[in-house]
């Protein structure tokens, strides 16, 4: 009976088999997606707009031990908004202070446009427009954020819903 070595001898030692090396790397996160997405307040719905890709191919993505390819990566960095290297796992080490930092600020900006649209005075509405210019100051980018989602996510005025796109035939529905 033959037995499979622990290990393959190379001019460079004993390295480990195939099997070996898939088992430890399915053991390591490969990347931080999830987490980055989690403090970035994205949704995955989100994502998918961003990116065009399905929802379900992007839950398996963000799966922390999911194999991703290079443009796979440069797809969610450019959708999160933040650089390759974030995304990437690097000794367990802690996000990137920037990293930690937008996102922090992209919350602060929801919460003040969701403010803005339900101001009930002037007086708040004058300073949650004050608060938004000043959070602009400091990063621009954030001019593009919406706030949160009152009740399910947001989309664009131009795109349609489900509903939409497919509508129910309501002469079918008629019970006569």
């Amino acid at each position: 009976m033959a037995t499979i070595p622990m290990c393959t001898q190379s001019p460079l030692g004993c390295l480990p088999t195939v099997r070996e090396a898939n088992k430890v790397r399915d053991a390591i996160p490969l990347h931080r997606i999830a987490e980055v997405r989690a403090q970035q307040g994205m949704s995955l719905r989100a994502i998918s707009r961003r990116s065009g890709v399905d929802i379900h191919e992007l839950k398996q993505q963000e799966l922390p031990d999911s194999n991703l390819t290079l443009i796979d990566l440069i797809r969610w960095a450019k959708a999160l908004e933040v650089p390759v290297e974030n995304l990437i796992v690097d000794n367990d080490s802690e996000l990137s202070d920037p990293v930690q930092s937008r996102a922090a600020l992209v919350k602060v900006m929801k919460t003040v446009v969701a403010l803005t649209e339900v101001a009930a005075s002037p007086r708040v509405s004058r300073l949650t427009t004050m608060l938004r210019e000043q959070l602009i100051e400091l990063m621009p980018e954030l001019t593009e954020i919406g706030g949160w989602p009152n009740f399910g996510s947001r989309r664009p005025p131009d795109q349609q819903g489900r509903i939409g796109e497919n509508p129910i035939n309501v002469q079918s529905l008629r019970l006569d």
